[in-house]
């Protein structure tokens, strides 16, 4: 039998770095503490700490860019799979996926959202109508997806936050294959509202009938939409 090494401190350091990233100290997309802070708290040198955390970059744990630095990208292995499993997914999984996640979020925030959690939802809607309005798309979709990733905040769930911030990218691109902000009708305005009239009023299963309704629609028009392109 060999002999068992013992690790090295670049292991050690990567291992003690995962288990803060699994823990949730550090949120998805905010970016991790400055290279003093962790070698302090390490107990390493600067080059070994630069060795681990490039392991985690290339792991899928962590993102490196220019001008922002070292941010949190996923917490988990499951987390970079859906990352990847998200991408690779077509638009109607990618709805289902949202339809399934979203009503039962919207269903528990309608029961302990507080009322700063609401006011929060109540302002990004206004400014998603008014990107709306102005025909900014860049706009409209980070504005939607901030008020759904809001709502889902509010069922004080920590497991749906982190799945849906795993799917983010997913949720973007899908918000910008269907937007039609010439044809933003008084449906879509009316669906928005009424969820966040639902979640005021502590009504869970009105909040998850009008998030049925939202993203069941969709999933309607993009089948149909599927189905005429191959006849």
């Amino acid at each position: 039998m060999e002999k068992v090494q013992s690790k090295t401190l670049t292991e050690q350091a990567l291992n003690q770095l995962e288990q803060l990233l699994e823990s949730g100290e550090w949120p998805i997309g905010e970016k991790i503490p400055p290279e003093p802070v962790l070698m302090d708290t390490l107990g390493i040198s600067r080059n070994t700490l630069r060795e681990a955390i490039r392991s985690l970059v290339h792991a899928g744990y962590l993102e490196t860019r220019q001008g922002i630095g070292t941010t949190v990208k996923s917490h988990s292995g499951l987390d970079r799979a859906l990352r990847k499993r998200m991408r690779a997914g077509d638009l109607v999984e990618v709805l289902e996926l949202r339809l399934a996640l979203e009503r039962e979020a919207a269903e528990k925030a309608a029961l302990r959202r507080t009322d700063e959690q609401l006011g929060e939802m109540r302002g990004l809607l206004a400014l998603w109508k008014k990107s709306a309005e102005e025909g900014k798309a860049s706009s409209f979709v980070r504005h939607d997806s901030a008020f759904h990733q809001a709502v889902i905040r509010a069922s004080g769930n920590s497991m749906f936050m982190e799945m849906y911030d795993s799917i983010i990218d997913s949720v973007h691109q899908s918000i910008y294959n269907l937007i039609d902000l010439n044809d933003l009708n008084q449906e879509d305005i009316r669906m928005h509202t009424a969820l966040l009239s639902a979640i005021e009023a502590q009504d869970p299963v009105k909040a998850s009938e009008c998030v049925k309704k939202y993203l069941g629609t969709l999933i309607d028009q993009v089948n149909a939409s599927e189905h005429n392109r191959k006849k």
